[in-house]
């Protein structure tokens, strides 16, 4: 919450119309628009009513586009125009797409013939890909021009433009031929030809490249404005860097709740049953792996009656493995994320690194397990607190090698789910905490009652 919000909603709720404007005028369009979706739909639809679309056109860019369109419709088409109008190209489109058609229509009506051929040539985008994020304004420079002609359609254009720190250099048919950066730009001096000072080896994505890819590229390359190109390499859009962070953030947002296994559209204001219906699947999931962990111990109940002293550790060995597990699982899921695995060798050099540290790991809390059930049991034995059949040290050495050996095999488990899954398409945010977790409870179960049976009853008869 900004530090503002509490002064932003009082002004929202009880300032004059003549006084509302001027006062918003005070704080950064971010935080009026995070303090304007907190406020009743009565206040909201005033503010819409009042302020100039010069106001709202940068306060509006930042909330849910679906949120804002919901709102927009209760205004009419003239002034929903002038604001998407006075938007950026891109989140002006965001906007429009969430409107049907016939709305759009009555808005395009109001429009100027530009506004309304750079949003159609925008709207018809798929979801997620590099085309319904990139942007249209853009300085154009012309390979013939010299840094004096150059220098003036910067200047002309500059104030209506999103991003001037790169210009992007075409031919007459509008194929990239390369890119100027804005530093370059002011540092050159006439008589320079802009074909001599242009970056021909330029980095592109195509229209339909997926989002996440695109935001990657910026990222790694710190590309402030990222071309956009179509199959014949003619410039259709640009992707500026505070697109790609959005990008990010979002995707980090749809990692951690497929990670918590909830659907990636939770919200904090989503509806119960909208929220317990997006749940439900993972917690059923969940159920029918929860009956195998029961069925596993109905299956060593003859194990567990000849050596009660056993069930004290279950939930040592089960939440240990369990851990272990997630910790693989959270460095694999990054390091997919960031395209750390992508070959078949460094993939399976990282599952033997997880494996040698689940080993180092595994042996470390195996002696420190062994060590503190023998001291545990020995003291409720010594109390009178249980009456132990079998030798101190036989449990310690079961419950120590449970430990290692399922510390171990749940790092491999975290590595290898997640990479697997990436490997057959499927986002491997999938393989969320719970999930591992309950499988790693499987596999800690099986590990430590068939040890217990092996060493306990069949080695030493007991």
């Amino acid at each position: 919450m900004n530090s503002n919000h509490d002064k932003i909603i009082d002004i929202l709720e009880q300032a004059s119309p003549k006084t509302l404007q001027k006062k918003l005028g005070e704080f950064h369009p971010s935080d009026i628009a995070e303090s304007f979706m907190y406020v009743d739909r009565e206040v909201q639809l005033r503010v819409l009513k009042i302020l100039n679309h010069h106001i709202l056109a940068p306060m509006l860019s930042y909330p849910d586009p679906e949120d804002i369109a919901t709102l927009l419709k209760a205004i009419d088409a003239a002034k929903i125009a002038r604001i998407l109008s006075a938007m950026d190209i891109d989140d002006a489109t965001d906007i429009m797409k969430c409107f049907a058609i016939e709305t759009k229509n009555q808005i395009f009506k109001q429009m100027s013939p530009k506004m309304v051929l750079d949003l159609r040539s925008l709207i018809h985008y798929q979801e997620e890909t590099a085309g319904s994020i990139m942007t249209t304004d853009y300085i154009v420079l012309r390979k013939g021009m010299d840094i004096k002609e150059a220098m003036k359609t910067l200047i002309g254009n500059a104030h209506t433009t999103e991003g001037i720190q790169r210009l992007f250099v075409l031919d007459d048919n509008d194929f990239l031929e390369g890119i100027i950066e804005l530093k370059k730009m002011i540092q050159a001096r006439a008589p320079k030809k802009i074909e001599d000072l242009m970056i021909s080896d330029v980095i592109t994505v195509k229209e339909d490249d997926h989002t996440e890819e695109v935001a990657r590229i910026i990222q790694n390359y710190g590309i402030y404005l990222l071309p956009v190109v179509n199959d014949k390499n003619q410039l259709k859009g640009v992707i500026t860097m505070d697109d790609a962070a959005d990008i990010l953030d979002q995707e980090t947002d749809e990692d951690y709740a497929r990670f918590a296994t909830i659907s990636s559209e939770e919200m904090i204001n989503r509806s119960i049953i909208k929220s317990a219906f997006h749940r439900l699947p993972w917690l059923v999931l969940l159920l029918v792996l929860g009956l195998v962990v029961s069925a596993i111990i109905g299956g060593f109940e003859d194990t567990i009656d000849q050596i009660t002293a056993l069930v004290f550790f279950q939930p040592l060995i089960l939440g240990m493995a369990g851990n272990t597990g997630t910790q693989s699982l959270a460095v694999t899921v990054r390091g997919l994320s960031k395209n750390y695995y992508q070959d078949y060798q460094s993939a399976k050099n990282h599952v033997l690194k997880e494996f040698k540290v689940g080993v180092a790991n595994g042996l470390s809390i195996g002696v420190l397990s062994f060590l503190t059930t023998s001291i545990f049991l020995s003291i409720l034995s010594h109390v009178g607190f249980i009456e132990l059949q079998h030798a101190v040290w036989l449990i310690g050495v079961t419950v120590g090698l449970s430990a290692a050996i399922a510390l171990s095999m749940a790092s491999v488990f975290g590595a290898v789910i997640p990479l697997t899954l990436n490997k057959i398409k499927i986002d491997p945010a999938v393989a969320s905490g719970p999930f591992i977790t309950t499988l790693n409870d499987i596999l800690g179960l099986v590990i430590y009652f068939t040890i217990a049976a092996i060493i306990i009853l069949r080695v030493w008869g007991a």
